[in-house]
């Protein structure tokens, strides 16, 4: 049974996961459809290497966004602490729906924990590179960005089926003295087992754009694909 200490943790997560209905002056709106496929392997020195390839359409759905591969390496230090390592390379349609090159590299630093029938997880990342807000012409092309994020999963006892949530927050660490706190980005989705090395993962993620110049809000529908060697 889930302890009172527990159950606060947990409802006060589901409250800061809800968006502000706030509506913001001169926001724009959006819907996204993003496609991924990842596949990973297992080493016996406790890495785990994967690579994922992401296409992702704008406008509607309507309009190329961009093509991203990532390479990543992850490794557990303990049952409830990783680190990762992972280089991303992508094609991007700027402003003027030019294709652009670009790269970012991560660095991911995880701790995990479980209460009752949830698991917990907090995960910091320090990313340099392609970032979206220097994109825009708001800085030079690579930024230096903190993410934050907060990810609760469950799943459900005697099925394929499990459920998740995030909530993660962005912050350009170059090129602005204050640190600009410039996105948010909620996220629910559910993930279907095929068996032990594949899934499905259908996920709905509502990214909200801060401190800038008629923000964006944008409303994503994912549909991944996980393969397990």
């Amino acid at each position: 049974m889930m302890t009172t200490r527990s159950l606060r943790y947990t409802l006060l997560f589901f409250i800061l996961i809800l968006p502000e209905t706030v509506e913001l002056s001169g926001q724009q709106k959006d819907f996204c459809s993003w496609y991924e496929f990842e596949i990973d392997k297992g080493l016996n020195n406790g890495v785990d290497l994967s690579l994922e390839v992401e296409q992702r359409f704008k406008n509607n759905s309507l309009q190329y966004d961009r093509t991203q591969f990532t390479l990543s390496g992850e490794y557990d230090i303990t049952d409830y602490f990783s680190t990762d390592v992972g280089f991303r390379a992508l094609l991007a349609t700027d402003r003027e729906l030019q294709l652009q090159r670009r790269y970012r590299m991560h660095v991911d630093a995880t701790g995990s924990h479980t209460i009752s029938v949830l698991d917990f997880s907090f995960r910091i990342r320090m990313q340099y590179g392609f970032d979206d807000y220097a994109f825009e012409g708001a800085f030079s092309d690579n930024n230096l960005v903190n993410r934050n994020r907060l990810k609760v999963e469950h799943h459900l006892f005697g099925s394929r089926l499990g459920l998740f949530a995030t909530i993660e927050s962005s912050h350009v660490l170059s090129g602005n003295p204050d640190r600009l706190f410039y996105k948010m980005r909620y996220s629910a989705g559910v993930e279907y087992s095929l068996n032990f090395r594949s899934r499905f993962i259908v996920r709905y993620i509502l990214e909200d754009e801060i401190n800038m110049a008629d923000p964006l809000q944008s409303h994503i529908l994912l549909f991944g694909y996980s393969l397990s060697l």
